[in-house]
C-alpha cells in the first residue's frame, strides 16, 4: 500500500516513469539487507580477531600508562628517637660528670621545665675571647655524644658579666656572648651532633638572676658562662 502511494505520488508529480521502478528496487534492497542482518549472529571473538589483525597491519600502537609512585617508598616508616625525660637526662649528665674529670666544673639545674647545662666561660674560652681553648673540645664532645642519642631540642645561650668588653675584637658584651654561643654550636656539630640548634647571645641581660649570690666575685664568675638549654620535647626543625 505504501509503495503504491509512493508510485502514485511520483506519477502525479510528473516525474519520469523509470523513477518508479528505481524506487521499488531501492525499497526491496533495503528490506533484503534488514532481513539479512537480522538473521546473522555477531561473534565477538571473530570481531576482536579482525580488529587485532587490522591494528597490526596498520601499526596502531596503544600506550598504556600506569600510576607511578612519587617516591621510592610511598608508605615511609620513620624511625624517630623520642625525647627523654629531663630528670633522666640530668641523671645521665651527673654520671658523665663523675667519669669525665674535665666536666667537674659543669653545673646542672632544672627550672622552667628545662634542663640547664652551664659551662663557666673559663672552661671554654680565654678572657674576652670567643676562640675555644684546646681543652674545650673534649668537654663539648662528651656532651655531644650524650645528646645525639636523644631527640630533645637543644639551644645554646651565651652570657657575660656587666663589665665592658676590653680590646677591639667585640664592640659589646652581646656580640661576645653570641660569638661564644655560635662557637659551641660549631663544636657540637664537629663532635657529631647533627640536629639543628639555636645559638643566642644574651650579654649581661640575665645578670640580675644572680643577685642572691653574696660573693661579687662568684657572681661575675657565674655570669660569664654558656648554657646548653635542653627542652623536654624536641621541636622538629631538621
Amino acid at each position: 500500500m505504501r509503495w503504491d502511494q509512493q508510485n502514485l505520488a511520483i506519477k502525479e508529480s510528473g516525474g519520469p516513469a523509470w523513477l518508479v521502478t528505481f524506487a521499488d528496487v531501492i525499497a526491496l534492497l533495503l528490506a533484503f539487507f534488514v532481513m539479512l542482518y537480522s538473521t546473522q549472529r555477531i561473534e565477538n571473538g571473530n570481531w576482536q580477531a579482525l580488529v587485532d589483525s587490522l591494528s597490526q597491519s596498520l601499526q596502531v600502537e596503544q600506550t598504556l600508562e600506569s600510576a607511578k609512585p612519587t617516591a621510592e617508598q610511598n608508605a615511609k616508616t620513620l624511625n624517630r628517637q623520642k625525647g627523654a625525660a629531663l630528670s633522666y637526662l640530668e641523671t645521665l649528665f651527673r654520671a658523665l660528670r663523675k667519669t669525665e674529670p674535665a666536666l667537674a666544673g659543669v653545673m646542672l639545674q632544672q627550672r622552667e621545665n628545662r634542663l640547664f647545662v652551664s659551662f663557666p666561660a673559663d672552661l671554654l674560652f680565654a678572657p674576652g675571647q670567643a676562640d675555644p681553648i684546646p681543652a674545650s673540645r673534649n668537654r663539648i664532645a662528651a656532651i655531644a655524644n650524650l645528646l645525639r642519642n636523644v631527640s630533645n631540642r637543644v639551644d645554646i645561650y651565651g652570657h657575660t658579666d656587666p663589665s665592658p668588653v676590653s680590646g677591639h675584637i667585640f664592640e659589646s658584651n652581646w656580640e661576645l656572648s653570641l660569638a661564644r654561643a655560635e662557637a659551641i654550636a660549631g663544636m657540637m656539630k664537629s663532635a657529631g651532633y647533627e640536629r639543628r640548634m639555636g645559638a643566642f647571645g644574651l650579654g649581661d641581660s640575665r645578670f640580675g638572676d644572680l643577685r642572691s649570690i653574696k660573693s661579687r666575685s662568684r657572681q661575675l664568675q657565674l655570669a660569664r658562662r654558656v648554657d646548653l638549654v635542653i627542652r623536654p620535647v624536641r621541636e622538629d626543625r631538621r
